[in-house]
């Protein structure tokens, strides 16, 4: 198990990432750490991993992480390849130095390539290959040998959405069956869709700040924040209200418009009723009438239903393709955020 205490990292030029972070990530278990790029990611993924020191501790099984490199693979964002020596050269190091023998090397090195893919590549010195292909030699080392924690960080980023597919669907079944033997693994991400796909629990990053953690599915239900809202749902809209009370209801008032709130009544914390606040919701929660329509610009067909794109941009997850929608958000399926910290007021 890894755990987190009081972690945090501040560079000389001032930016910190994380801020006295405490956490565990259990035996068996594959954290996503989400977000865009400069949250953080890679910070995260070095810290933790203890290639970069920080405040706070990093344990894993109890122990300080630093002093458990043997039991721990790292694959970094920049890949960390010998460009000038070959594939073999960089599949052999993590076990010459650790004193495995040439026939051992040799055969651990043939299986992981043939299972990657790349042993046409072996002969090749790295800085001829394709991106692609170093991605593969990098995924490679993983097989090489057992570990207790597992870090790979943003391993699709600067390909093509095809080669990402690829990529991804030769790593996932790697970290998981880590995952199955006991190690706690780490993977970073840009892509929702990744870390939906891959993780068990997702930590969301915003520039340095840890904003969510939890299962994906719990986040998109329950986004503490509106920046979580966004990580894990690219339609995920947000506008400036007022919360009021009138005849002691709850209501709603955006864009001139006023909603039914009642759906918030003992949900809300109670001095927000009264001022400017942020209501949010997901692509597909948008009322299906309401006085507030735009034409649609264009439609894209996702897996599961339409896009539609109205002339200002909104975008309506819906179940059809409409030519015309409400921009509304449905009260009932919505979230409410302080307008002044962005992180929600719901008890």
């Amino acid at each position: 198990m890894i755990e987190l205490k009081g972690v945090s990292k501040q560079y000389l030029y001032g930016a910190q990432v994380l801020n006295a972070l405490d956490m565990k990530i259990k035996d068996g278990e594959i954290v996503a750490v989400l977000g865009d790029e400069g949250s953080g990611k890679t910070t995260f993924v070095k810290v933790v991993s203890a290639v970069e020191d920080c405040d706070g501790e990093v344990l894993l099984d109890g122990n300080p992480m630093t002093q458990k490199t043997d039991d721990t693979i790292v694959v970094f964002d920049d890949l960390a390849l010998f460009e000038n020596r070959t594939f073999f050269y960089n599949l052999a190091f993590p076990l010459t130095i650790r004193g495995y023998d040439k026939q051992e090397i040799s055969q651990r090195v043939f299986e992981a390539a043939e299972k990657m893919s790349i042993v046409a590549c072996l002969g090749d010195k790295v800085k001829k290959a394709s991106l692609i292909d170093k991605k593969r030699l990098a995924i490679a080392r993983l097989l090489i040998r057992d570990a207790k924690a597992v870090f790979v960080d943003d391993i699709t980023k600067g390909l093509s959405a095809n080669e990402a597919q690829i990529i991804l669907d030769a790593l996932q079944p790697i970290l998981t069956d880590f995952a199955r033997r006991g190690a706690s693994v780490v993977y970073s991400t840009t892509s929702r869709e990744e870390a939906r796909a891959i993780a068990d629990r997702v930590v969301v990053l915003h520039y340095g700040e840890v904003k969510q953690i939890g299962a994906f599915d719990e986040i998109y239900a329950h986004p503490q924040n509106v920046w979580a809202g966004e990580a894990v749902d690219e339609f995920f809209a947000f506008e400036e209200a007022t919360l009021q009370r009138a005849d002691g209801k709850l209501q709603l008032t955006l864009d001139g418009v006023t909603l039914d709130a009642s759906a918030f009544e003992g949900r809300v914390i109670e001095s927000f009723v009264g001022g400017k606040v942020y209501l949010g919701w997901h692509g597909e929660d948008y009322a299906e009438t309401g006085e507030r329509t735009e034409d649609v610009k264009y439609s894209v067909r996702l897996s599961s239903g339409w896009l539609d794109v109205t002339e200002s941009g909104r975008k309506v997850v819906s179940g059809q393709k409409l030519d015309k929608v409400c921009t509304l958000p449905n009260v009932n399926k919505s979230y409410l955020f302080d307008i002044e910290n962005e992180n929600s007021i719901e008890k």
